[in-house]
């Protein structure tokens, strides 16, 4: 073992030790060749130079000046080759490096002739030769705001061509599904709370889905989306109707109730008054399931019974879970209501589940089913710009179909950024036949949870009926009829069950995480003190000297009890300042000069994360007290 790689292990067992085990053991068999050419060193690796013959360092750095370089910014190098890259990223990055190198021939290699002992130990680097440890990284680092960038050579893009296109889309799937759960977070931690709290009193009489586990064992269950598949499989819906239990999303129900279809059970979770979708309908004879945060006004319709599903990854439930006593591990979701059905057709024990209508793709120009809430959604090829966008046909039967709003004018606003999003979210799959089709990007990431689940609970069977859609691994693709066909009657569907919650451990669980966030008003009226005599003190004096520093350093020590320490102790504050964190962090993590407008421009945004905080604690308790103990 030579000097240079004596170094860089040492080095790397700080950082990475499994990695750095590894290539202390490691044999190598395939190992580039080292050249010196024209003054500098490069490799040939089956018969193709690795790096630039006349000058690698220059075309490291035109790669890197081509990046976006910000302190959010995630800069990850696919491949190492002699480290010319990593080395000039690792200089350079003002945000987070992650050097990916499957291929322990080259990392030996570079590891052994070239001394990247500093680099590997700075804060902002990280090494890995694994896909899940650097997927795992690019999670860690991501936000809404992130820039995640790609920085590979040329020749290693067309060696490693296949594995790389692979790595690729896993890469940009992971930087998709973290946006998606941050954007869940950023937009609906502090209303999920609220809707929680409010529908406590609703939930003492809303049994948990898990209660009646394996009640359907064997039998089949057909999940409805509102696809455009859909309406090719409304007859084939019918004419087996009493073969298979019937779970609908709430954006299909009306289509099923045009064509006199009765679901069993009708899945809604959102957080936001979606009553639109089920308005007018007889569903007294249907069972409901929703999730606990689910918008009240879901509630106020008359079902056979609501179910809670709980689901065991949303931090809002977990609070639940632990106010009520409730074990919610079996209550698997990743933000489509499709998804929460299939795992609630696993629950409850179908052995084979059928998705209708799950398409994740705008099929022949159309975006939904033409009897759903989105109906008048199209997707069409500009024949100016030549690209795919998404219109509205009856502009205001759209409005009318997704907002509640009381005025046009307020469901037009409501219409336009909907079409706004989608179409900023325009994205490509693979689908069924092998074609690249168009679709949104939120569906587009939704493909590879289900995928996963599929795989986890591979116990079951799954089917997938879209045959033009979006292609979904491990389900099987079949025409709704074949999949059918062996499928025996149901009979009777009864969900019975004694279960009833302890509400007066509830409430006493609750006061005391209320008890927990009270406990931050000090803390908060300090901070709210600091950042306005901090104002005060920079407007008057219009520059920076050491008195501001310290004042700052004071107003950040109190921010930071707050944001790391405090929310660790109470979930509820948590939730109620998750959004402004997000921002907050975004914007310190920008400032590069401590200057007067600077300093100013963060100081006002910790003072409305302060001034928020405080309403929105008021606001919490003026609702536990309101919808919980006045009605103990």
């Amino acid at each position: 073992m030579n000097n240079i790689f004596q170094k860089n292990i040492i080095a790397l067992k700080i950082k990475n030790p499994i990695l750095a085990e590894k290539l202390q053991t490691f044999i190598p068999t395939d190992v580039p060749r080292l050249v010196q050419e024209n003054n500098t060193y490069n490799l040939i690796y089956k018969n193709k130079y690795i790096h630039n013959q006349t000058s690698p360092l220059d075309e490291a750095k035109q790669i890197f000046s081509m990046s976006t370089n910000e302190p959010v910014s995630i800069h990850l190098v696919y491949g190492i080759g002699l480290g010319y890259l990593f080395q000039i990223t690792s200089i350079n990055s003002l945000g987070t490096v992650i050097l990916y190198e499957p291929d322990l021939n080259f990392l030996w290699l570079s590891f052994s002739l070239v001394d990247f002992s500093n680099d590997i130990l700075k804060q902002n680097v990280f090494i890995t030769d694994n896909i899940n440890d650097a997927s795992e990284a690019i999670y860690k680092k991501s936000g809404t705001l992130n820039t995640f960038q790609i920085l590979s050579l040329p020749s290693i893009i067309e060696i490693k061509s296949e594995d790389f296109t692979k790595d690729i889309k896993t890469f940009q799937n992971i930087v998709g599904t973290y946006a998606l759960d941050l954007k869940y977070t950023k937009e609906n931690f502090y209303p999920s709370l609220k809707m929680l709290i409010k529908n406590i009193p609703n939930l003492y009489n809303e049994k948990p889905l898990a209660k009646f586990k394996n009640i359907f064992k064997g039998k089949t269950a057909v999940i409805v989306s509102a696809g455009p598949t859909l309406d090719r499989n409304i007859e084939t819906l019918k004419k087996y109707r009493d073969r298979f239990i019937l779970f609908t999303v709430g954006t299909a129900v009306k289509t099923l109730y045009k064509n006199h279809i009765k679901p069993d059970f009708l899945c809604i979770i959102e957080t936001y008054n979606s009553s639109k979708q089920v308005e007018g309908l007889d569903l007294k004879d249907v069972y409901f399931i929703t999730e606990p945060y689910a918008n009240p006004a879901l509630r106020n319709f008359k079902y056979k019974e609501i179910f809670s599903h709980i689901s065991a990854n949303n931090s809002i439930n977990q609070f639940w879970g632990n106010i009520c006593g409730e074990n919610i591990e079996e209550y698997w979701t990743k933000g489509t209501v499709s998804y929460t059905a299939i795992n609630c057709a696993r629950i409850l024990g179908c052995s084979k589940i059928i998705l209708v209508g799950q398409d994740l793709a705008y099929i022949d120009g159309q975006c939904y089913s033409k009897d759903s809430a989105y109906k008048d959604l199209a997707c069409i090829k500009n024949k100016d710009t030549e690209k795919w966008e998404i219109i509205a046909k009856d502009f205001e039967s759209f409005a009318n179909s997704i907002s509640a709003a009381s005025t046009i004018e307020e469901r037009s606003k409501v219409a336009t950024r909907r079409l706004e999003r989608l179409n900023k979210a325009l994205y490509y799959v693979k689908g069924i036949n092998g074609d690249m089709i168009p679709t949104e990007s939120v569906y587009a990431a939704f493909i590879p949870p289900l995928v996963e689940y599929a795989q986890h609970f591979n116990q079951v069977k799954y089917i997938n009926t879209s045959m033009i859609g979006a292609q979904i691994d491990g389900f099987e693709n079949m025409p709704l009829d074949i999949a059918l066909k062996d499928s025996k009657p149901i009979g009777k569907i009864n969900m019975i069950s004694d279960f009833e919650y302890n509400k007066n451990q509830i409430n006493f669980n609750l006061n005391n995480k209320l008890k927990e966030l009270l406990g931050c008003l000090k803390i908060i009226l300090e901070g709210q003190n600091f950042a306005k005599n901090l104002i005060t003190e920079i407007n008057s004096q219009k520059t920076v000297d050491a008195n501001i520093l310290k004042k700052l350093k004071n107003l950040s020590l109190n921010y930071l009890e707050l944001s790391d320490k405090f929310s660790k102790q109470s979930e509820m504050f948590d939730f109620i300042t998750a959004s402004n964190k997000i921002d907050l962090d975004y914007e310190m993590k920008m400032i590069r000069n401590f200057t007067a407008e600077n300093i100013l421009k963060i100081c006002n945004k910790l003072s409305k994360y302060y001034n928020d905080a405080e309403i929105r604690i008021k606001e919490i308790e003026g609702l536990i007290n309101e919808n919980i103990n006045s009605k103990s």
